[in-house]
């Protein structure tokens, strides 16, 4: 009897005690429902900053989408192919430099209404008055090209080999997020296919965004995180290259363009003031490459005046 008893006790115990847990015959070693929705509660919460980011993300999309539709439709000069004589000075010579501008807006003139306005045109103006020299000077840019564009649309139009490629790119690789690894690559190739036109280059840094006013929060940080992976990658494929110069713009003149007067009325892009202070940095290392290349003007096989 005694037996028995030990024998149901534990056992309507046992049911006692899952009834008390719901029920259902279960055994209260077994988790309930409401521990498996506990666990989930509980467990590390890694989707939570999505909630966050995503939604900046978007907006910084959106932002950059509605930035794209508004300075891509500023006007864009007529492609530059003129002479440029010194001013006030005696030619020293009968045969122009040659000099060939590769870039996106900035070297295509987007911000000023006059080719005479253009970075292409003043710098050539300023190798002309130095040198006592014509320059002969080619734009081949075109608003909003890419790395990619200036390699694959822009060098091959070259006809006349140049003294010296001038360039300047990268900002639409910016507001485009090129990868790295891949804007490494297309850099490296660019400068290639420029020196291989014959010529030494030289490359103007990227330029200072935060003057840049139409450019709204977040898309701003964004903008200025992501051009410093731009620039090292443009550094990194200058580095290798003798004939190559890197010029650092914004770090000369970058914070002038905080100012009204370097900018255009569209807030993005330079005025004929804002071309000219990046002719006058980028002009001294034109001189130089030009200097250490050969006699101004020389063509092969033609003696040095």
């Amino acid at each position: 009897m005694r037996s028995q008893v030990a024998l149901v006790g534990p056992e309507m115990m046992t049911m006692r005690r899952s009834r008390e847990l719901g029920g259902q015959g279960r055994t209260p070693d077994r988790a309930g429902p409401g521990s498996g929705l506990s666990r989930c509660s509980a467990a590390p919460a890694w989707w939570a900053p999505l909630t966050l980011i995503v939604p900046v993300l978007g907006l910084v999309a959106g932002q950059a989408v509605l930035l794209l539709g508004r300075y891509g439709a500023s006007p864009e000069l007529a492609p530059v192919d003129v002479v440029v004589e010194p001013s006030g000075t005696t030619l020293l010579g009968t045969t122009a430099v040659e000099l060939a501008a590769f870039g996106d807006s900035a070297m295509a003139g987007v911000g000023v209404h006059l080719v005479a306005d253009s970075l292409p045109v003043q710098l050539a103006q300023r190798v002309a008055d130095s040198t006592g020299r014509a320059v002969h000077v080619v734009g081949y840019a075109r608003s909003g090209a890419r790395t990619i564009d200036v390699l694959t649309h822009q060098v091959p139009r070259v006809q006349h080999e140049p003294d010296v490629s001038v360039l300047v790119v990268g900002t639409n690789d910016v507001t485009g997020v090129t990868p790295p690894a891949t804007l490494v690559r297309l850099s490296s190739e660019l400068l290639d296919g420029l020196l291989a036109l014959g010529a030494p280059v030289v490359m103007s840094s990227l330029p200072e965004f935060r003057a840049m006013r139409l450019l709204p929060h977040p898309l701003m940080e964004a903008v200025l995180g992501y051009g410093v992976v731009v620039g090292a990658a443009q550094r990194h494929a200058a580095a290798g290259r003798p004939l190559v110069r890197l010029v650092d713009v914004r770090g000369a003149i970058g914070s002038e363009f905080f100012n009204d007067g370097p900018m255009s009325p569209d807030a993005f892009h330079p005025s004929a003031v804002g071309y000219g202070r990046i002719a006058d940095v980028l002009a001294p290392e034109v001189l130089s490459v030009l200097g250490t290349a050969q006699p101004l003007g020389r063509t092969d096989g033609q003696q040095p005046e």
